[in-house]
């Protein structure tokens, strides 16, 4: 397996670099101790770059000691970044904090997006879970922008989409992608598939229901700039 070019390991690279930019330029609204979080981004990097230059076949990858490592230290240091309980993060902070959750959970489920198989897909380097749509609002600043909440029972997203026709209560598959500010409000996600069956809710669908180009101009994007 060519571990060093596959989508999902280069988008976990730029996962960590957000979070070493993040972390060295701190300016959240509270307050984090930058030396541990960076001592823990050094280790994640170690691992994530044994990881990437590995080249080791899907069955042994997976057992890897540094990949399973890397889940440990990526929620070590989620609980350095992370706001604590009862913090509420407001204004220009909203992007940041959803950046570095993002980043986090790029690191944190990478194991479980390298099992889904050995090819090389670039839908494949982000989660995209079933949501249940449990709010539409128009945007308040872009008349053909929506603004969305959605989830599952375990999380909720804030969506900015352009789907003009989405209703509350369809279930759609969201990829989690790096986040975006539209006109002020910030979108942790992105809609990639058609209404699907609510018993796919907080699943990952397949991909024959996914809009798999959609996702896959993000993804290479992001790695283009990697490169």
């Amino acid at each position: 397996m060519d571990t060093s070019k596959d989508y999902r390991i280069l988008m976990a690279e730029d996962a960590l670099r957000r979070l070493d930019r993040r972390v060295r330029c701190w300016n959240l609204s509270y307050p984090i101790h930058k030396g541990r979080a960076l001592s823990i981004i050094k280790e994640l990097n170690a691992c994530l770059q044994a990881v990437k230059h590995s080249y080791l076949p899907l069955q042994y990858l997976l057992k890897y000691e540094p990949l399973l490592r890397l889940g440990e230290l990526a929620r070590k240091l989620s609980a350095e970044v992370l706001p604590p309980r009862g913090v509420r993060v407001e204004g220009r902070s909203k992007l940041l904090l959803a950046e570095l959750k993002y980043s986090l959970l790029q690191l944190i489920n990478l194991k479980g997006r390298l099992a889904l198989g050995e090819e090389n897909l670039p839908d494949r380097a982000v989660d995209i879970v079933a949501v249940e749509v449990v709010s539409v609002m128009k945007h308040p600043s872009a008349d053909r922008l929506l603004v969305t909440k959605a989830g599952t029972e375990r999380f909720g997203l804030t969506i900015v989409t352009n789907i003009l026709g989405l209703k509350k209560g369809e279930v759609r598959a969201a990829a989690l992608l790096p986040p975006q500010e539209f006109f002020g409000v910030v979108s942790e996600a992105m809609y990639c598939s058609d209404p699907l069956p609510k018993e796919l809710l907080g699943r990952r669908p397949s991909r024959d229901v996914i809009h798999v180009n959609e996702v896959a101009r993000v993804v290479e994007s992001v790695v283009r700039e990697l490169r």
